[in-house]
């Protein structure tokens, strides 16, 4: 898959965009890779964020099934979208769709059943 920066600290980021971006990647239902200082990455699905400016900090779920991870925001040099979002593709319309076809089914089950009973 190919991945979307999001923030690169080199590109006069403020700590309001910082905050921002850290946003998005909470918003975002897919893994994301964190490349922090000293060349280190992380990459995991954002599920917690807490504080605000320099006492900012993420929570990553850590992709390898290695457990989680408290990051501090100042750790943080680009966030980079680089899984699939899981609920791409699946809006209310589809769901909506989805669950009149399993409606539509389950009602038919009953009906088939009430006539095979002597009820219709």
């Amino acid at each position: 898959m190919e991945e979307h920066p999001v923030l690169a600290r080199d590109s006069c980021a403020t700590a309001t965009n910082l905050a921002d971006q850290i946003e998005k990647a909470f918003r975002y239902r897919g893994d994301v890779t964190l490349r922090l200082r000293g060349g280190r990455h992380l990459t995991g699905f954002v599920y917690n964020r807490f504080g605000e400016g320099a006492d900012a900090f993420v929570e990553v779920m850590l992709s390898e099934g290695a457990g989680s991870v408290s990051i501090s925001a100042r750790e943080i040099e680009e966030i980079v979208f680089s899984g699939p979002d899981a609920a791409d593709g699946k809006s209310y319309e589809a769901w909506k769709a989805k669950k009149n076809k399993e409606r539509k089914q389950e009602a038919e089950k009953i009906a088939s059943e009430m006539r095979r009973q002597g009820f219709l």
